[in-house]
């Protein structure tokens, strides 16, 4: 059932443009050391092995793919305590960049908890894996970054440049510099690079409106920190939020025609045009057939609101007519109808037997320690 999904989707999504100029980022966002399907034992979505199936359908349909986390990857707790739960988030870690490795990461932009081990742990998880970390504001306490800023792909003569930045968070071994500071003094040196900038930002509220504020030249942002669910790219620079505890899977194609011209976030507009008619239809209350401005011509405050939802369709029209470079958006949710991908599962599996290894009577209270998710990270499973 699942692949007759998948393969419906993609069929769909092909005719829709051609492929080769079609750049599929398959995102992820707060994973937050979570390595099983999560939720209550009648619904449990996400884990890693299912993951893995749904990227290898996202890759099946475009050939320009490529496959980011933006942050809040490794760990959910802000600090690990030394004890048993440590030991476990560490496990579970491993078994995260093992598996990432094996599904092909193209780029990974760390978080604040994804630092909870400490630098000199993702220092060597980084020198341990094949897919590069990013971060163009995060340096060691001599002042040198710890990863490159970015990483550059060039595919059907196109770049793609994948930019890692965070908010600043507090840390006794590294030293996070002003997130805005940072990524404009590379911005303009990786635009001349590239025909596509895609900003993976582990990112606070407050940074997220100075960002958009700035107008900076980026083609879409995609955000950790934040669990909303994006329904499009909204207003300004296209920002996804993709929830968490990778329950998500997300799949932004960017269609790509003259590299000179900004991206149209195309379910944005679409849903401009959606929302205003639902609004225009509930002012006509029943009667389709009335005239707006006849019938509110004495009401300047609901008349108002009629000009404003019809210029906002009038003016979503006109960007989705002319579009010329495009936005759109798919996304699964990882329920149990996906099968899960078997050597990611072997992975996983072999995580588990380590944790079941370890002698703890804390553990042995509860030997159904690995579905009590303590998702809150306040040391309590949830369900």
């Amino acid at each position: 059932m699942a692949k007759k999904f998948f393969l419906l989707l993609f069929t769909l999504s092909h005719l829709l443009y051609p492929a080769n100029n079609v750049f599929r980022i398959i995102a992820s966002a707060n994973i937050n050391n979570e390595i099983d399907p999560c939720g209550w034992k009648k619904k449990p979505t996400g884990g890693l092995a299912r993951r893995a199936t749904v990227i290898d359908d996202f890759k099946n349909d475009v050939k320009n793919h490529y496959i980011v986390d933006a942050g809040n990857l490794l760990f959910k707790k802000q600090v690990l305590e030394p004890g048993i739960s440590r030991e476990v988030a560490l496990i579970n870690a491993d078994v995260i960049l093992k598996t990432f490795d094996k599904m092909g990461c193209h780029a990974f932009s760390p978080g604040e908890k994804d630092f909870s081990a400490g630098k000199d742990f993702i220092l060597e998880a980084y020198k341990n894996t094949n897919f590069p970390f990013v971060s163009c504001n995060i340096y060691d306490l001599n002042g040198n970054l710890l990863f490159d800023p970015y990483v550059i792909y060039e595919s059907k003569g196109v770049k793609i440049g994948f930019i890692g930045l965070s908010s600043v968070f507090i840390s006794e071994d590294i030293d996070i510099k002003n997130p805005m500071e940072a990524l404009q003094s590379i911005l303009d040196e990786i635009t001349l690079k590239t025909d596509i900038r895609v900003l993976l930002f582990s990112s606070n509220n407050e940074d997220m409106k100075k960002l958009q504020a700035e107008n900076l030249d980026l083609s879409m942002v995609i955000r950790s920190k934040n669990k909303q669910k994006s329904l499009d790219g909204g207003k300004g620079i296209p920002t996804y939020s993709l929830g968490d505890r990778g329950r998500t899977l997300y799949a932004l194609d960017l269609e790509i025609n003259d590299s000179s011209l900004e991206f149209i976030d195309i379910p944005s507009c679409e849903r401009a045009i959606s929302e205003s008619n639902i609004n225009l239809n509930k002012m006509k209350k029943g009667d389709m057939l009335v005239d707006l401005k006849t019938l509110f011509r004495d009401n300047p405050d609901a008349l108002g609101r009629v000009f404003e939802y019809e210029h906002n369709i009038e003016e979503a029209n006109q960007q989705l007519e002319n579009a010329v470079n495009k936005i759109t958006m798919s996304k699964v949710d990882l329920g149990k109808k996906i099968d899960s991908r078997v050597d990611i599962l072997k992975i996983v599996d072999e995580g588990k037997i380590k944790i079941k290894g370890m002698s703890s009577p804390q553990m042995n209270l509860d030997q159904n320690y690995n579905h009590d998710h303590d998702h809150d990270g306040d040391g309590y499973p949830d369900h």
